[in-house]
């Protein structure tokens, strides 16, 4: 084992966005080998183990930026997930073996258009984000069977958005949305 990284677990290391509505982070989310990155958001991260992370997100060499010319870059930071309305997947480390620790469960893609809340609309022109994406339902279920689960963050799958944070584009495979933070969501009809 290499100095240094005694009792240090496996992990999957993605490069991601998180936008909080004022601020915006980019930087490397790590998080359990066995893990998917929306488990990882709505379980918590274990850092070793003895020590388990579940309020806060732990970016590394991240980039934090903000209204104006505000960019500040810092080794690693800690975000409180309630203050998060979204983070988007920019890429991934490819993992070594299958995840496995998740059983298959047979999903139906739903096309969805979803209104977020940024904090500081009410004091500014802003306007809310507009996400169209995609969510899964179980086969035979519908979208409120996703809404109402105990998890905070829920995924969606090819998601463009409009008034998207600069510099970070505005199109990602898997973004997951605060549930907190959604103002309404709609089915979008099939084309």
């Amino acid at each position: 084992m290499a100095e240094g990284t005694e009792g240090a677990l496996p992990d999957n290391r993605f490069d991601v966005m998180v936008c909080t509505g004022e601020l915006v982070f980019t930087g490397i989310f790590k998080y359990g080998f066995e893990q998917r990155l929306i488990d990882a958001l709505n379980e918590g991260v274990r850092l070793n183990p003895q020590v388990k992370i579940v309020d806060f997100i732990v970016l590394q060499d991240a980039t934090m930026t903000g209204a104006g010319t505000l960019e500040k870059k810092y080794p690693q930071i800690y975000i409180a997930k309630h203050n998060i309305i979204f983070i988007a997947q920019i890429s991934s480390r490819k993992r070594e073996k299958p995840l496995t620790a998740y059983p298959f469960r047979p999903k139906t893609s739903v096309g969805v258009t979803i209104f977020a809340a940024q904090i500081y609309v009410a004091q500014t022109n802003a306007k809310p984000y507009e996400l169209k994406g995609e969510i899964y339902v179980d086969s035979w279920g519908q979208i409120v069977d996703t809404l109402e689960t105990g998890a905070q963050f829920i995924p969606l799958t090819n998601v463009e958005i409009k008034q998207a944070p600069p510099h970070v584009g505005n199109r990602f495979e898997f973004l997951a949305i605060n549930k907190q933070r959604i103002i309404s969501i709609c089915e979008d009809p099939r084309k």
